[in-house]
């Protein structure tokens, strides 16, 4: 298990590129600075399920939570919906215990833990950006051998 506790969060890219958005149901995630599309369109419930051995993300205000429609596969994006999907948390392979600054946080280096979120439906599956080349991103998932670090920065 990984070690996020529950709580909300941002999930972040690394060196401050935005983050997870709740973009509405129906539409795909997108990567976006925080307060882009409302001041807690950024933050994400994330609650561990003892019974399934994996997490739920849900977003704060809207409710709905991360979830793809049909079956885990390559580059099937991840949208805001009633459906809860489960994945695990892990810790990255080269970007743990990194450290960074934070902007508008103390001017001080944080330690921020980064992870990979893996599809705990079909674990070779985790969650990236998506394969087109578009501003914003999409958020999608993928099988790549290198897996996207995120950051849980709490809010």
């Amino acid at each position: 298990m990984s070690t996020i506790k529950d709580g909300v969060y941002a999930l972040e890219l690394p060196f401050e590129q935005g983050s997870m958005t709740d973009t509405g149901d129906g539409r795909w995630i997108s990567i976006l600075q925080p307060g882009s599309l409302g001041p807690d369109a950024h933050k994400v419930k994330v609650v561990y399920n003892k019974d399934k051995g994996a997490y739920t993300l849900q977003f704060e205000k809207s409710e709905l939570y991360i979830t793809f429609e049909g079956k885990p596969m390559i580059n099937n994006k991840l949208t805001p919906g009633d459906k809860p999907r489960y994945f695990q948390i892990k810790p990255h392979q080269y970007e743990e215990d990194k450290y960074m600054y934070v902007s508008g946080m103390p001017r001080q280096n944080l330690s921020l833990h980064a992870d990979s979120i893996i599809v705990a439906e079909d674990k070779k599956f985790h969650i990236s950006l998506a394969m087109e080349r578009i501003f914003p991103p999409w958020v999608a998932m993928n099988d790549f051998p290198e897996k996207q670090a995120w950051l849980f920065r709490k809010v």
